[in-house]
């Protein structure tokens, strides 16, 4: 059920709110994660008017569906007035493409500019538009949490089938992507970009895991993106891939799976390429970390008191901040032993790790 500070909202506006679903898979009111912490969230669009039209998008602009466009005051106070109450700790804002990059992309900033002018040091995540001008994305840079545009496909071939006036991939998408870094990396020591830059892409299309984590890995490497959201491709009705079957909930959790052990835990592209199957594709396992352990024995067992960083993060149970522990301690002279461990791991973790451990 909806927030009761919500009722102050209209139908329509109500319906910006429902359709940020097709952004981040989403609710209105939902959770996401900020320097390991959950936090909520307002999720919606500035306007539901799109000119674009996208395959997969229930937004594309032959659908008949509620179209209307938030004021500006109005989403302001709404915000604000949540985050005070602490029923959000922040907002995600995208929009349709109701106008050309720069009139949608200025909008979004104004909302952001007005919130930060009345004092809301909240979250802000505001998705850019394919072509938004270099200057706005210094702009939204500046008042923003995180920024970032869709990448949608993993390939340019992909992208101009589901998307075919989007604009230029390289230029429009990647040339965004690029941008928004170079800002991050400029002013994240004066408190900007908090959460750097994210991008998301539709899985489900075509397209196979090893396609997936190869596009993954270069967007990290080389654009030094923070985070890759995959959004499930789910059929909708009135689009051309209304008959397309949805793709499975468990295929996105294995790609997040890699996302994250090439993100935080130092595996090499190679190393996830090596679990993929004779399609190409993940098998359909649970804990893909726990499975490179299963397939890679000759790695194993892994000796806690001799091992890197980098070694310690591929044994199963032992995530970053359990490595740096244990780390820390043999450098202050502590003998890594059964006791130790398990006070550092706990009983779950341990029993996860025992198998491919030494002392």
């Amino acid at each position: 059920m909806a927030s009761p500070k919500l009722q102050y909202s209209s139908l329509r506006e109500k319906c910006l709110m429902a359709f940020s679903k097709w952004d981040l898979d989403a609710l209105p009111l939902s959770y996401a994660w900020k320097n390991g912490k959950r936090i909520r969230l307002l999720k919606t669009l500035y306007s539901s008017v799109c000119k674009n039209s996208c395959k997969y998008c229930a937004l594309r602009r032959e659908r008949r569906v509620c179209r209307t466009t938030w004021r500006t005051e109005k989403l302001v106070n709404l915000t604000l007035n949540l985050w005070k109450r602490d029923i959000v700790s922040g907002l995600f804002l995208s929009s349709g493409v109701f106008s050309d990059p720069e009139n949608v992309v200025e909008k979004e900033i104004e909302i952001a500019f007005l919130l930060r002018e009345k004092g809301f040091n909240g979250y802000i995540n505001l998705r850019l538009m394919p072509g938004t001008p270099r200057r706005l994305i210094w702009e939204a840079a500046r008042v923003a949490d995180r920024i970032g545009v869709n990448i949608e496909a993993v390939d340019s071939s992909l992208f101009y089938e589901i998307a075919p006036d989007k604009g230029s991939y390289k230029q429009d998408i990647l040339r965004i992507l690029e941008t928004s870094s170079r800002a991050w990396m400029t002013l994240r020591s004066k408190g900007c970009l908090k959460a750097g830059v994210a991008t998301q892409m539709i899985v489900g299309l075509g397209e196979n895991d090893k396609q997936v984590i190869s596009t993954t890995f270069n967007l990290i490497k080389h654009l030094k993106i923070t985070r890759v959201y995959y959004s499930p491709f789910t059929p909708i009705k009135g689009t051309p891939l209304e008959s397309k079957p949805p793709c499975p909930k468990d295929r996105v959790k294995r790609l997040y799976q890699a996302f994250f052990l090439m993100k935080h835990y130092a595996f090499k592209l190679r190393d996830l390429q090596s679990l993929l199957d004779t399609t190409a594709m993940f098998p359909k396992v649970r804990d893909l970390k726990l499975f490179f352990s299963v397939t890679h024995k000759y790695l194993y067992p892994i000796d806690l008191n001799e091992a890197s960083y980098i070694d310690l993060l591929k044994v199963p149970g032992i995530g970053p901040r359990r490595a740096r522990k244990l780390i820390f301690l043999r450098e202050n002279g502590v003998n890594i032993n059964r006791d130790v461990l398990m006070k550092v791991l706990g009983m779950k973790n341990y029993r996860k790790a025992s198998k491919y451990i030494v002392y």
